[in-house]
């Protein structure tokens, strides 16, 4: 299944892609670099998409991974700050691409960006061009973790099958 979600999304044109592969929700948009490359998550229905390359062409790092694959930390619900990531596993190697927006700033603009890490310790930190974020909304990854019966434990702050 997978593989089939990712020819069908290399078959796309870029000007497809980068409006979140056809078919699917957008999630999280921004651009990096001036504008040259963009950091993009998609939703098709359990799969969840992490695109990383230039805005107008063929993406750099492409992952697709089902929703209960995919790490998620929701917004705690409290503060002034609203914020969300989400983490794609790709052997060594984590992509956690995060979103914030100051709740209380009379003109709020949402920043975020993508840590990558291997082994755990980060290797780079890219921000989102300032005002770029167009998307940031990783709630849709919650619901389709719950869907495949999981559940977020608030004592240990990680997702299972069963809180204790």
């Amino acid at each position: 299944m997978i593989r089939l979600v990712l020819l069908a999304l290399l078959a796309l044109p870029a000007t497809a892609r980068a409006a979140c592969f056809g078919p699917g929700e957008a999630l999280f948009h921004c651009t990096t670099n001036g504008g040259k490359k963009a950091v993009d998550i998609c939703r098709q229905g359990d799969v969840v998409i992490y695109r990383f390359g230039p805005a107008t062409g063929v993406a750099e790092m492409l992952l697709a991974q089902p929703a209960a694959a995919v790490g998620m930390t929701p917004w705690p619900g409290v503060g002034r700050v609203f914020w969300e990531e989400v983490t794609f596993d790709n052997d060594r190697y984590s992509y956690t691409v995060h979103h914030a927006t100051d709740r209380m700033d009379a003109s709020p603009v949402t920043d975020g960006g993508v840590t990558v890490a291997k082994d755990g310790a980060a290797l780079a930190t890219i921000g989102c061009d300032a005002g770029s974020v167009s998307e940031g909304d990783f709630y849709p990854v919650y619901l389709a973790k719950e869907a495949a019966g999981q559940v977020w434990c608030l004592d240990t702050q990680s997702w299972a099958h069963g809180c204790n």
